[in-house]
């Protein structure tokens, strides 16, 4: 190669190494991680599609969305407590156990990492461990359960609720709220236990709690169903039996009679996909539905808020929807994101 030709080369060589440092460095990518509190029901995958939505929407953020395969307060604590060891770069907490949760959230706080709570808030003297929380406004979804009862029993009766785990702050509001409007109460006025307020009351071995255990669920409706004959309504703040399509059919079909006639009524909280051809046959009357995947997506938006050092609500309420058998298989749970 002549001289000229390597000087030509040369400069070439230089130009294109001059090039490549004036570009900017791809940006870090964040790692924000969602710890729910049970992956296997119907509620969660819906969360995390809106938390790796969010994530590919931002570009520099990576959704790691865990939780215990079954219900199982301890291993969320140290699944949780395993994302902050890792040093994620933000951290939403759905709490099984607000109060051992709230260890795992100043464990975070301490190390500046940005937390918020979906779907299970902690407890209200915990509350200055997260930024936000995001989800439902639980004792508002009680309300609502308890005015499709109201529409329609409006002289009391007996009524049986089920609710997942004890400890879950979520689904204590949602009992309270259910008896409360039954009561014609307000909140500041709690009823512990419906025995006769408005003519309410709520039978021996009522309520029921499933720990979010499916099978168990469907079961307590059979139970519930043969213990109380007479039942007026049966009111779920969850969707854990209607889970397990087949084992709630075989209860409920027998019961049709009363429950076309609304002797018997029937509400649920959720509206997912196996719930829907059981509202639609008549099984149950409403179903309420939350909206977990906007939970997902507002978490990792809230996220990415904080960690950019921005502010965010102290609340972000994602709203409910009212199914009913005539939409159950058309325009129920179709609303976009």
């Amino acid at each position: 190669m002549s001289p000229l030709a390597k000087l030509g080369a040369g400069l070439s060589l230089a130009c294109l190494a001059l090039g490549l440092a004036a570009q900017p460095a791809a940006a870090a990518q964040r790692e924000f991680a969602l710890v729910f509190k049970v992956l296997n029901n119907a509620f969660s995958p819906p969360i995390d599609q809106g938390c790796k939505a969010a994530a590919k929407e931002l570009g520099d953020v990576t959704c790691t969305y865990i939780g215990p395969t079954e219900y199982d307060e301890a291993k969320q604590v140290q699944l949780a407590q395993d994302m902050i060891t890792r040093g994620v770069d933000g951290l939403g907490i759905s709490a099984g156990n607000p109060k051992a949760m709230a260890r795992i959230l100043k464990m975070a706080k301490d190390k500046g990492i940005p937390v918020v709570t979906f779907d299970t808030d902690v407890l209200p003297e915990d509350a200055g461990l997260r930024s936000t929380y995001i989800g439902t406004d639980n004792y508002q979804f009680g309300l609502a359960l308890a005015a499709k009862i109201l529409d329609n029993k409006k002289k009391g009766g007996t009524v049986c609720i089920q609710s997942g785990a004890p400890a879950s702050e979520n689904l204590k509001a949602r009992v309270q709220g259910i008896r409360d409007a039954l009561a014609g109460t307000t909140k500041d006025k709690p009823v512990e236990r419906l025995t006769g307020q408005n003519g309410w009351s709520e039978p021996a071995g009522c309520p029921v709690y499933n720990n979010d255990d499916i099978t168990l669920a469907a079961q307590q409706v059979r139970d519930v169903m043969t213990n109380n004959p007479n039942l007026d309504v049966f009111v779920a703040v969850g969707g854990w039996a209607q889970y397990a399509p087949q084992a709630y059919t075989q209860t409920m079909e027998p019961l049709k009679a009363r429950l076309d006639a609304k002797e018997l009524l029937v509400v649920f909280g959720d509206n997912f996909g196996p719930q829907l051809p059981l509202l639609a046959k008549g099984l149950s009357h409403y179903n309420i539905g939350q909206r977990p995947y906007d939970m997902g997506y507002q978490t990792i938006k809230a996220l990415d808020d904080l960690s950019k050092g921005k502010s965010v609500p102290p609340t972000i309420i994602t709203g409910t929807e009212v199914c009913t058998p005539e939409d159950a298989l058309t325009t129920c749970g179709k609303a976009g994101h």
